[in-house]
């Protein structure tokens, strides 16, 4: 069995991977279909994630076949999906319903192993089985849309309203489209061009360099640039009473506190989603054939090439990159 592994930042090749142990009650093995490389994958690459702990197999969007079961809900050949982030089931935010700000929390592919192998094994509590009906394409994507899911469901968007989502890498292509889907007037932004062409199939949708809103205001804006500059860029596109959704992450920013009093604007964080919840809708969403986000797959490439699709997803002129395990076995 082979497994890409990340020695150190920078460092990293396909390798012969250990043996796995013998399956423990309420775990299942999964033979890897597809994994997409993500955002965190590539700051765990470049050694931008203080938290990382290296040396480590990266990746954590995953779709695979249960190919060995010790979990009666989970069947041999069943595909699924897994959440990537561990909780414990009895800290203080778990028992309110949050599991994704678990004080226990471990991250796969960030803080322990990750899932870029051909065959990984996993407690059954972190898997999601999916409809026949799904395509693999489209449920590579179900982990990435649920933080968009979870996201959407602390701000209010309705019908008419205006929406800005500035930056448009995946998460960002994927809030673009899911806010126009649920019937917002969307306006997504980008420096660059090559990401925002990838919304043009989704029809009546204002696309544009940051420079093209000059002046203009909006009754929601989505972050999801994840800079100093595009933070702080935000406040002067909120309208009065306008809610600002946090889903990029950067270190720090000023935020005008003055103007968010006194025009009684709202900011949310979100971070991640949760399990099972927001993934069962983001599964809704992508069986509707009239939502159709895998136009944002770039490219799908052999587990194998892992080099190049690295190179590529960190071009930043890609959307989504994802590794095709089953069928591309490298001796």
């Amino acid at each position: 069995m082979k497994e890409i592994y990340l020695d150190q930042p920078q460092v990293m090749h396909v390798r012969d991977a250990s043996p796995l142990p013998l399956l423990q009650d309420e775990e299942v093995r999964i033979k890897l279909l597809y994994g997409g490389i993500c955002g965190s994958d590539l700051s765990v690459f470049k050694g931008r994630l203080p938290h990382a702990q290296y040396p480590l197999r990266p990746g954590h969007e995953v779709v695979g076949e249960v190919i060995d079961s010790r979990a009666s809900h989970i069947k041999e050949g069943s595909r699924v999906v897994i959440t990537p982030n561990t909780f414990c089931g009895k800290c203080e935010f778990c028992l309110k319903g949050k599991p994704n700000i678990c004080l226990e929390k471990q991250s796969i592919g960030i803080t322990c192993d990750g899932g870029f192998a051909e065959e990984i094994h996993i407690h059954s509590r972190y898997c999601l089985p999916i409809p026949d009906e799904l395509s693999n394409e489209a449920a590579v994507l179900i982990e990435p849309l649920s933080v968009i899911v979870h996201g959407m469901k602390q701000i209010t968007i309705k019908p008419g309203m205006s929406v800005l989502v500035v930056g448009c890498g995946t998460e960002g292509l994927l809030a673009a489209a899911l806010a126009r889907y649920v019937g917002a007037e969307v306006t997504a932004i980008d420096i660059n061009a090559s990401k925002l062409a990838m919304l043009k199939s989704f029809h009546d949708m204002t696309l544009g360099h940051p420079m093209d809103i000059a002046g203009k205001q909006f009754d929601v804006v989505i972050e999801a640039a994840g800079t100093k500059h595009s933070v702080e860029s935000c406040f002067s596109q909120l309208k009065p009473g306008g809610e600002l959704l946090l889903i990029g992450i950067t270190p720090e920013a000023t935020i005008p506190v003055a103007q968010v009093v006194r025009k009684e604007q709202k900011i949310v964080g979100s971070i991640i989603y949760e399990f099972p919840a927001d993934f069962q809708t983001s599964v809704m969403y992508l069986l509707d054939e009239q939502f159709d986000p895998t136009v944002f797959i770039s490219k799908i490439k052999p587990f194998y090439e892992y080099e190049e699709a690295y190179q590529m997803a960190l071009s930043g002129n890609y959307a989504k990159i994802v590794l095709q395990f089953k069928g591309a076995a490298v001796s």
